[in-house]
């Protein structure tokens, strides 16, 4: 846990025997409070030495891996949490191993031979050797630098492989293999430090490769040499004997430490596993007992990284202190608070839980990872990256409204509006490093967490302008309070403890206060109120809503959105997020259709395990979803269009947003991406298997073939509108419908009966456009290509990505 009661104000550094050790001033440690391990910087050598006292071999400690600078994007991020996991230091003859025992297996309830059988059944790891350089007085002075001048982080896996995190690629594929150079790496001795329960070590690592860094030109100043900063952390494990695991229960929204538990009998299935969270001891037992707030031995604290900017500084501290609210629910006082890092304290020292500030080239996560004791799921260190980006998403979507706001403007200004966000986004974060997984049912139970993901919550005034005061909430919700009731209050016993959780589990289900993590919130889920960057109490009531938000921002979108002076082809990115404004409670709306809700159930607790949505509810959306595709609704006005221009010269081209098959605004792209989108949820292969699966036992189920029916029958069986610019989208919503018919009656993968389906209203739609006779030319080309592709899949020789598709407007999480 974060130790505040030394001063750490400046890193001073002598020469011990030609040696350079590193320690900070104010640090001295008290009798009996030596460090447990050190190390010493060589630095005429480029050596990493060391010093392991005679009682730490065969002790078990952690090793964990922080990345302390990036690569300017998310999947190589300033303060990146990376490996981490239990070692020992086992001598063997003229060497130290260092050793990492395999946690996920074990039998923790088995006797000891028990025990050996687990954890011979699966290997270990040897992961270094240490050459020893002295052994006297106690000490043995290994060489370690194999351990900490190498790629511990696995940086080079990151570059070499072409990867991304966030969809922010790290690099192009095929530029080449990088690796360490030890000639221009080395260890900082400022930044090298003993504590007595933790050693921190800082090294500095250039990476060169033989492809030359072809394509990192913009992110490095000489690709060839990408230098990376590496912090190992080498911490005492928690005393266990004063702490109780808590059983990992999958309603509980935790995450968890999982293992194979192999102390199971017949009657079990080898899962075991303890949810993830802070240790927090009331002060005073008996006063807890009685109900009354109680505070912890030791509060969970989080520092501000010095680096953050205001106003983030305080929205930071304020969303991050909700909490301190929400603990009180579990009994306690004080349990949490966000404060200043202390003058001079390095950041990536193991004793603090940071809220970093993390910069990037372009848009991607905040993440809230934390390190734990994989013992027993304790989290014993959190390193929150808060990204820069994200407020500016937060100013586009402000911007978006400023021309529907009338003279006065919007009646939220744009920093306010932006750090409200920015609150609620700081809970969330580090809501998942008090243990919490994503709630996506959240937004439809009234804002119950701030573990869902937010869209602005935007509602029309009277005057029919855009009203943003209750764009986002403004505390945590009753889910949040549930959830920290079940990981964290203080039980004497297991006995106790087993039938406190139980009622305080019984009480949320009666509450219907529900949990449904990130599984199921994806576009082919089944339960139409979990859906990431909706809100409203159902699909319904989103769609309706900002359907009407989407009209008033389109009609009145104008050059306000950007201030004067700026380049008008920052319109793009504005309006991408007027258009697109309804696309997340569309999305939701289409898991009516074939729907089916369902709860993590225990045998016993009540809940029901699974109950098919309404067929009202599946016509009722359906219709819906094939409303959003009119033509009407798609067309973007061309006043809007003549506004945007190309980017200019130096322009960042990647908030272009809105790109299209010609160099102009692309207006019937834009809207063909938004239809395959539509099509996409409708005719998604789990969904249209559900509603095989359903009409096989409901006869009065929506059917496949009534859902192909009506979205046929409203694109393709529609008449003509009168305007070319509609025409020209009418025909990209069918193209869209075609493409996606076609790809389900070839896909391998579908249940038999949805391809059979599929196949019959590709027959039916092919019979239908023989008979099409239109003066119109485009129409009449349109169909006849239409035909081609019919044709090819039915002599079988379909090929789905020769055929040219409409590109998803995918934009940054608002």
């Amino acid at each position: 846990m974060p130790n505040t009661s030394r001063s750490t104000s400046h890193a001073t550094s002598w020469l011990v025997a030609g040696l350079l050790f590193a320690a900070a001033p104010g640090t001295a440690f008290a009798q009996g409070e030596m460090p447990f391990l050190r190390v010493r910087v060589d630095e005429a050598r480029n050596r990493a030495l060391l010093d392991i006292p005679s009682g730490q071999l065969n002790k078990e400690f952690l090793h964990s891996v922080t990345l302390a600078t990036g690569y300017g994007n998310s999947a190589l991020d300033r303060g990146q949490t990376g490996p981490s996991g239990i070692v020992r230091l086992e001598r063997r003859g003229n060497r130290v191993l260092m050793v990492r025992d395999n946690m996920m297996a074990r039998a923790p309830k088995g006797d000891a031979a028990n025990q050996r059988a687990a954890s011979e059944a699966f290997p270990r790891s040897i992961v270094a050797s240490l050459p020893i350089e002295k052994d006297s007085a106690g000490t043995i002075v290994v060489d370690a630098s194999s351990v900490f001048l190498a790629d511990a982080y696995g940086v080079a896996d990151l570059l070499r492989a072409g990867g991304s995190a966030g969809g922010t690629a790290v690099a192009a594929a095929g530029v080449g293999n990088y690796r360490v150079d030890a000639a221009r790496s080395y260890l900082d001795g400022e930044r090298t430090r003993a504590f007595p329960r933790n050693a921190e070590v800082h090294a500095v690592l250039t990476f060169v490769s033989d492809g030359g860094g072809r394509g990192r030109g913009g992110v490095a100043p000489d690709p060839r040499a990408l230098t990376f900063e590496l912090h190992h952390s080498l911490v005492v494990l928690p005393d266990i004997s004063g702490y109780r695991p808590r059983e990992y229960d999958p309603r509980f929204g935790y995450g968890g430490t999982q293992f194979f538990d192999l102390s199971k009998g017949f009657d079990g299935d080898y899962r075991g596993g303890f949810i993830n969270r802070w240790r927090l001891v009331p002060k005073d037992p008996a006063a807890y007992a009685r109900g009354e707030l109680v505070e912890p031995v030791t509060p969970i604290t989080y520092y501000l990284d010095p680096g953050i900017p205001a106003p983030y500084r305080e929205a930071f501290r304020e969303g991050g202190n909700w909490w301190a609210k929400v603990f009180e629910a579990a009994g306690f006082r004080n349990a949490f608070r966000v404060l200043d890092l202390p003058a001079g304290a390095d950041p990536m020292d193991a004793r603090y839980n940071m809220l970093m500030w993390v910069h990037r080239t372009g848009p991607g996560p905040s993440v809230g990872p934390s390190y734990t004791d994989p013992r027993t799921g304790e989290i014993v260190r959190a390193v929150v990256r808060m990204d820069a980006w994200r407020s500016l998403i937060d100013y586009n979507l402000w911007a978006g409204a400023v021309p529907a706001a009338g003279a006065n403007g919007p009646n939220l200004a744009a920093d306010v509006f932006a750090m409200a966000r920015r609150r609620q986004h700081t809970a969330h974060e580090i809501g998942h490093t008090l243990g919490l997984q994503h709630n996506y049912i959240a937004s439809a139970q009234g804002r119950s967490s701030v573990m869902d993901y937010p869209f602005p919550l935007i509602t029309l005034t009277d005057a029919g302008t855009p009203d943003l005061r209750d764009a986002y909430r403004t505390g945590p919700g009753a889910w949040d309070t549930l959830a920290i009731r079940l990981g964290y209050t203080w039980y004497p016993d297991a006995a106790a403890e087993q039938r406190g959780l139980a009622s305080i589990m019984k009480d949320g289900i009666a509450k219907n206060i529900r949990f449904i993590n990130d599984t199921y919130a994806d576009a082919s889920g089944s339960i139409p109120f979990v859906t990431r960057w909706d809100e409203g109490a159902t699909p319904f009531d989103a769609v309706s809503r900002s359907v009407k938000v989407r009209r008033v921002l389109i009609d009145k979108f104008d050059e306000r959105a950007i201030q004067p002076g700026e380049p008008m082809a920052l319109l793009n990115m504005r309006f991408a997020h007027v258009y697109l404004h309804h696309r997340y409670s569309l999305e939701a709306m289409a898991k009516y259709v074939g729907g089916m809700d369902f709860t993590f159930a225990l045998r016993g607790d009540g809940q029901a395990p699974t109950t098919v949505v309404p067929v009202a509810d599946q016509r009722r959306a359906l219709g819906a979803l094939l409303d959003a595709l009119a033509p009407s609704e798609l067309v973007v006005p061309e006043r809007v269009q003549r506004l945007i221009p190309p980017p200019p010269p130096g322009f960042n081209t990647a908030q272009t947003w809105i790109e299209g098959a010609s160099t102009p605004f692309d207006a019937i792209t834009l809207a063909g991406g938004l239809a395959t989108e539509v099509v996409g949820y409708l005719l998604d292969r789990e969904r249209t298997a559900r509603l095989v699966q359903f009409a096989a036992s409901d006869p009065k189920a929506l059917t496949l073939h009534e859902v192909m029916d009506a979205l046929v029958s409203r694109t393709w069986g529609a008449a003509l509108p009168r305007t070319s610019a509609e025409r020209a989208v009418m025909r990209a919503v069918q193209r869209a419908t075609l493409d996606k018919l076609l790809d389900i009656a070839g896909d391998a993968q579908a249940l038999p009966d949805v391809r059979a389906t599929a196949i019959r209203h590709v027959q039916l739609l092919d019979a239908r456009l023989a008979k099409v006779v239109s003066p119109d030319a485009a129409y009449i080309a349109h169909v006849a290509a239409a035909r081609v592709d019919i044709e090819r899949l039915l002599d079988g020789e379909d090929v789905p990505a020769a055929r040219p598709r409409f590109p998803v407007i995918i934009l940054p999480w608002p």
